[in-house]
């Protein structure tokens, strides 16, 4: 959908400790004025990262990045060209060792009118046993727009394994059934964001078709629920021609099942100041919106005392400008939705993944739009 897909392409084309980063709590909405606690600094644990987009703790206790990539080997400069490539990977890092475990993966460039690029690959990945890891792959796009790709471009838009087995397609999926369509949102787009396990399910939030989709142990695809429009401020200059007046596509973005069996996931809603919900998911029942009045929240994690941490891209104020501003980082009660700003000591710029050690410990993956992308620590405050 027009909505989602140009607003997200401005973006990318991810115990005491967080009570220790506390200021002011105000409930069910941010408090962009309030001063954050002192906290310590924060500590570059890997630099060079190419695109790099979700950070996710493993089991075993160490970190999963996953970098889009650099798209193609060649130059890619031509306006209105998507160029293809195998520059994408996965970055892991232990108490030991750092380093990229998985290369090659497919990773795609866009280049727009204006000539200025965004690249489409790996999103999110986590270890799936025996040396594998599934990765979920962005598109911004139509199955039509992959399929010109070429071979190898079939994982965009899919939740897959890294070798290239799809689990699911969530690009066909809503080629098939466009199920925003019911809003109103009268174009076919596709950019899979983030994933979850349900049992033997998974459950992937599409950034750009504004929807949940479950995919079964089959690989058969289901809706399982499309994400509201959000309400446009007075006089909004990008819904698209194909949203409704006064609307704003959601555009949701990272989704975490909480302590009490519940999903929690975020929406965008087309990136204005202020207009991001977090919504509560139980399978089965209407989703409820949790807090609002963050801005630009691009993942969700669960700090050691089962509170949400919501990461957000930018803090722009006003009509989305060119520059997003700084990221922020805000902790969520799950049980009356009050908002709680964190102290990331300005450091964050254009971030995209975020992880919460057991220690309390956050992690955040930082300049994510080019290839000298970096993953900050902000440890546990004592």
């Amino acid at each position: 959908m027009p909505g989602a897909s140009t607003s997200w392409a401005r973006a990318v084309v991810v115990a005491a400790a967080a009570a220790g980063l506390t200021a002011t709590a105000v409930p069910g909405q941010a408090a962009p004025g309030a001063v954050p606690a002192a906290h310590p600094p924060a500590v570059v644990v890997a630099s060079g990262l190419h695109n790099p987009r979700d950070v996710q703790l493993q089991s075993d206790g160490s970190l999963l990045v996953a970098e889009a990539g650099s798209g193609p080997a060649t130059a890619c400069t031509t306006p209105g060209t998507r160029c293809f490539g195998f520059s994408g990977s996965l970055y892991r890092v232990t108490s030991r060792t750092r380093g990229r475990v998985v290369t090659g993966l497919p990773s795609e460039m866009g280049v727009r009118a204006d000539g200025t690029t965004a690249v489409n690959g790996a999103i999110q990945a986590e270890a799936a046993g025996a040396g594998t890891y599934r990765v979920v792959y962005g598109l911004n796009g139509t199955p039509q727009i992959r399929a010109a790709l070429g071979a190898g471009g079939e994982a965009f838009g899919t939740l897959s394994t890294a070798d290239g087995t799809i689990l699911g397609d969530l690009a066909a999926h809503e080629g098939r059934y466009d199920p925003d369509s019911v809003l109103g949102n009268n174009e076919v787009f596709s950019n899979p964001h983030h994933f979850v396990r349900d049992g033997h399910d998974f459950l992937v939030t599409d950034a750009a078709a504004n929807d949940l989709i479950r995919i079964r142990p089959d690989g058969t695809t289901e809706t399982e629920f499309v994400f509201p429009d959000n309400t446009a401020p007075a006089a909004p200059s990008d819904t698209g021609t194909t949203t409704p007046a006064g609307r704003l596509q959601a555009v949701p973005t990272g989704i975490v099942r909480g302590r009490d069996g519940a999903f929690y996931l975020a929406d965008m809603s087309a990136m204005h100041e202020g207009l991001s919900r977090i919504w509560r998911y139980v399978p089965g029942r209407t989703p409820t919106v949790l807090a609002t009045g963050l801005t630009d929240v691009t993942d969700l994690a669960l700090d050691p005392r089962g509170n949400l941490i919501a990461l957000s891209y930018g803090t722009r104020t006003g009509t989305p400008p060119a520059d997003s501003g700084p990221g922020a980082l805000t902790r969520i009660d799950t049980r009356t939705g009050a908002t709680t700003t964190l102290d990331t000591g300005n450091r964050l710029k254009e971030p995209a993944g975020l992880a919460v050690a057991p220690d309390g410990a956050v992690y955040v993956t930082n300049h994510t739009l080019g290839t000298d992308g970096e993953l900050l620590k902000f440890p546990a405050r004592r």
